[in-house]
Formats: C-alpha cells, sequence, structure tokens
C-alpha cells in the first residue's frame, strides 16, 4: 500500500497532461506514417529518375518488412524494460537521421540498409504509441484515440499527394527531405511523455505494474495465448500481403501504366487517403460501441473496390472516388490497435500491440512476389488479388474473440 501511496493511478494524472503527452506522439506519428508511405510513392521516380528497377524498389520493400517485423519485437521488450519516454526519444532521432541518409543517396545499396534499419525504427513507433495509448487512457476512449493515431497515415498520404502533386516530377527529392521532420520533434516528445514510473496505467495495479517489466514473448506462446497470437500474426500478415499487391504499386499503376500525370496520380492518392482518414473515425465509433470484430465489414468493401478500380478505361475522377471508397474501407484496421493489445494480460499489452507489426514477417516476400506476377500476368491481374486477400481477412478476422464489454454489462461491473 505504501508502494502504491508513491505512484499516482493514471486517472489521477491531469488530463491537460495526458493530452499533451498524447498529442506529442501523435505529432511524431504524422511522420511514423509519412517515412513508412513515401518509398510507395516515390517508386516511379526511384526508377525513371534514379535508375533502379521495379525489382529493385521490391527488395528495398523487402528489406523493410524485415526490419519492421524485427523491430516490432525487439522494442515490445525494450519498452517494458526502458519506459516509452527514452524508446520514443531513441526512435525519433534515429528515424530521422536514417531518413537524411536515405535522401541524399542514389546508391541502391544504402537505399536497402537504411529502409531495413528504418523500419525496425518505424515498427517501435507504432508499438510505444499504442501503449501510451493504452497507459494513459481508459477502456472507452481507445478505439477512437487509436482511430486518430491511424488517421495520420491517410493524412500523410493527402500530405504527400498534394505536396507531390504541386511539386511535380522535378523536385520530387524534397518528400524524402522532409521526411527528417521526426528530428525536432524528438525534443518535444522528451519534454511531453511522462516517465512510467511515475504512475500506474489504466487497468492496472501496483503490483501488475512490477510484473509488466517480467513480460516475455515466450508468454506470448504459452498454451492459453498461443492460438491469439497466431491469429493477431496472421491476420496482420494478410493486411500487408494486400498492400502490397494493391497499394503498394498503386502510384506505378497510374503514373506507368495508365500514363497519368504528377498532378492526376496525386489527386488520386489524396482522394483515397481521404477517405481513409474520414473512415478510420467511423470505425473506430463502430468499434468503441459496437465490438472490435464489427469493423471486419471495411475489408469486404475494400476487395470490391480493389476489382472496380482496376478496370480499364476508368479516368482520373472515377479513380478518384473509388479511391475514396476503397481508403474508407480498408482503414476498418483502426480497431486492431486497442483489440490486439486488450486481447493479452495487462502485462503482455505491448507485446499484443507489437503482433500488428510481427505481421510483417508473413509478408516478407510479397513485393517480389508482387513485381513477378506484374511481370508475368500484368499489373492488373497482379493487384486484383489483393481482393481475394481483403476477402480471407474478413472471414479471419469474424472469428477472432471480441474484447469489447458491452455498456450494460460495463454498469453492472462499475
Amino acid at each position: 500500500m505504501l508502494k502504491r501511496s508513491k505512484t499516482r493511478h493514471a486517472s489521477e494524472l491531469s488530463l491537460t497532461l495526458r493530452v499533451i503527452a498524447y498529442l506529442s506522439i501523435l505529432i511524431g506519428y504524422v511522420f511514423y506514417c509519412y517515412n513508412y508511405i513515401v518509398l510507395g510513392y516515390v517508386r516511379p521516380y526511384l526508377v525513371s529518375k534514379v535508375g533502379f528497377t521495379i525489382a529493385d524498389t521490391a527488395i528495398i520493400s523487402m528489406a523493410g518488412n524485415i526490419g519492421v517485423t524485427v523491430g516490432a519485437i525487439f522494442w515490445a521488450g525494450f519498452i517494458a524494460r526502458a519506459g516509452r519516454r527514452k524508446t520514443i526519444v531513441i526512435i525519433a532521432v534515429g528515424i530521422g537521421a536514417l531518413a537524411l541518409i536515405q535522401a541524399s543517396t542514389k546508391v541502391l545499396g544504402v537505399w536497402i540498409g537504411s529502409r531495413l534499419l528504418m523500419d525496425g525504427l518505424l515498427g517501435g513507433y507504432y508499438v510505444v504509441a499504442t501503449s501510451l495509448v493504452v497507459a494513459l487512457f481508459p477502456a472507452a476512449n481507445r478505439a477512437k484515440l487509436v482511430a486518430l493515431n491511424s488517421a495520420m497515415y491517410p493524412g500523410a498520404n493527402i500530405l504527400i499527394g498534394v505536396l507531390g502533386g504541386w511539386l511535380g516530377e522535378e523536385n520530387w527529392q524534397f518528400l524524402l527531405w522532409l521526411a527528417a521532420a521526426p528530428l525536432p520533434i524528438s525534443i518535444f516528445l522528451f519534454f511531453a511523455v511522462p516517465p512510467d514510473k511515475t504512475y500506474h496505467p489504466y487497468d492496472e495495479d501496483g503490483e501488475e505494474n512490477e510484473k509488466q517489466a517480467t513480460g516475455r514473448w515466450s508468454e506470448m506462446f504459452s498454451p492459453q495465448l498461443r492460438w491469439l497470437t497466431a491469429g493477431c500474426v496472421l491476420l496482420s500478415g494478410i493486411d500487408f500481403n494486400a498492400y502490397q499487391l494493391f497499394q503498394g504499386f498503386l502510384t506505378i499503376y497510374i503514373k506507368i501504366t495508365l500514363s497519368m500525370s504528377a498532378a492526376a496520380m496525386g489527386t488520386i492518392i489524396a482522394f483515397t487517403s481521404a477517405g481513409a482518414f474520414i473512415g478510420n473515425f467511423v470505425w473506430a465509433v463502430i468499434a468503441d460501441r459496437y465490438g472490435r470484430r464489427i469493423p471486419f465489414i471495411g475489408y469486404v468493401i475494400a476487395a470490391v473496390m480493389v476489382l472496380a478500380f482496376i478496370q480499364p478505361n476508368l479516368n482520373q475522377y472515377h479513380l478518384s472516388a473509388l479511391g475514396f471508397v476503397f481508403g474508407f474501407g480498408m482503414s476498418c484496421t483502426t480497431a486492431w490497435g486497442a483489440w490486439f493489445a486488450e486481447l493479452f494480460p495487462i502485462h503482455l499489452r505491448a507485446h499484443g500491440a507489437a503482433l500488428f507489426h510481427a505481421g510483417h514477417i508473413l509478408a516478407l516476400g510479397s513485393p517480389l512476389l508482387a513485381a513477378y506476377t506484374a511481370e508475368v500476368f500484368g499489373m492488373r491481374t497482379s493487384m486484383s488479388f489483393a481482393a481475394m486477400v481483403y476477402l480471407a481477412g474478413a472471414i479471419l478476422w469474424f472469428k477472432m474473440p471480441e474484447t469489447k464489454v458491452p455498456r450494460s454489462q460495463q454498469k453492472e461491473i462499475n
């Protein structure tokens, strides 16, 4: 009891302090998303301006998949030992430094190495941001806050699309230099994020807080949890494979296959991202009110839109509208952040959140596979495979356990 009197519960921290901590990480989240997706946007320029082949860009993406998988696993344990503030600052500095290296070179080997290391850091940023939401805020608000995090992904895509269209083909490299923004952001993170030792997270008592540091990956594969772990990894892997098959080559499809302008490409990407931005909040409200599984419907919408998008003789306006609906559907994964954490015991929740990126292990070869199928069967056929992957994901998602307690039961518990 004496130990608990010295350390406040998260609910006793001022709302202002918790909001400032959250907003600081949210700003960093913009550039976590930015760095994750900028490669896909500049892929046509890496081919036409730098001289890389499509296969080269696929290898760069594959290196990123390896990095983010290893990173998510590593950083989950590191967070438990070092705390969120130290972790987030280290990650932000590393992302910014590697972005500078990436922007300053045209050497394929350096690009592969920098993406390997950078994506390892990006996997950690997702884990620490999600675990912070779970620690500082009650369950009723988590999906909405994680949705705001996830909304930074389409937000960053809109930024890249609008900025890329405005810059045109001659100044595309500015998009790479902007990716170094986490360097100055790291200063704000250091002062805004409270040390873990100063509070007990939500859903946690003093004893559980001490137990958190003992959480190990081996526990995730215990008889009671192994199938949950496998299900989360498989569902995440399905998402990343679908991403590589469709969104990973979307800009090449628009710019090279359809021969559209940089402005048209930027507009289509911006509309797709706007749909995802809105969808993040809609699916979050649904997840918080009706349960974490119901948003699987978004995957069905995404599958239908993939098949519609690749039909021939569509113009910029058709593709923008279809892209908007696709983005709305595929943003349903915003429910995963809180859900993956809630599926596991409190001291393993950082590990549960890390499973989102651990799914990359099932998508390690998907960039090369997508490049190969595009060469053999054509870009449209290759991208159509994403529809089948999304439908498989919808089925698996629906079969997974629910963690959201209905409001009527919450009142009884309270």
